[in-house]
């Protein structure tokens, strides 16, 4: 903790002698136009450099296909009926009913495989054993 605070007290006492010089070239020497003129120099480019970035960025980046778009006729409209076949909706390839068969699950399209039921020891594969239950 004594080499933290240390750095923090000459970090804290550097800003401070920069202060101090920087008030000093602008107000009391003869440099103080040229000091002027940097200063304003120096704020102007690094607004406009974080803006040409911010363009740059957007420019150059492809559009993700897991962004989500609202949209509010879709999200206060009833859903659409799930297509039916002849023994039900798990017939025509929809959701798992209340009998508690597996779902069958489509992962969209160049999007990541779906995720394994929560119960299966698949799920369980990457997560780091709790404090508990070493095993």
């Amino acid at each position: 903790m004594g080499r933290r605070k240390a750095v923090g007290a000459a970090i804290f006492a550097l800003s401070m002698a920069g202060f101090v010089a920087y008030a000093y070239l602008l107000m009391l020497s003869e440099w103080s136009p040229i000091v002027l003129q940097l200063s304003v120099m120096m704020i102007v480019g690094g607004i406009l450099g974080v803006i040409s970035w911010i363009g740059y960025t957007m420019a150059t980046t492809r559009p993700s296909s897991s962004l989500v778009y609202f949209d509010p006729a879709a999200a206060f409209s009833p859903p659409p009926p799930q297509p039916q076949g002849p023994d039900g909706p798990q017939a025509a390839g929809g959701r798992a009913g209340a009998d508690g068969g597996e779902a069958d699950i489509q992962s969209p399209a160049g999007g990541y495989p779906p995720c394994p039921p929560s119960d299966s020891p698949a799920a369980d594969a990457g997560r780091p054993a709790a404090a508990g239950n070493a095993a």
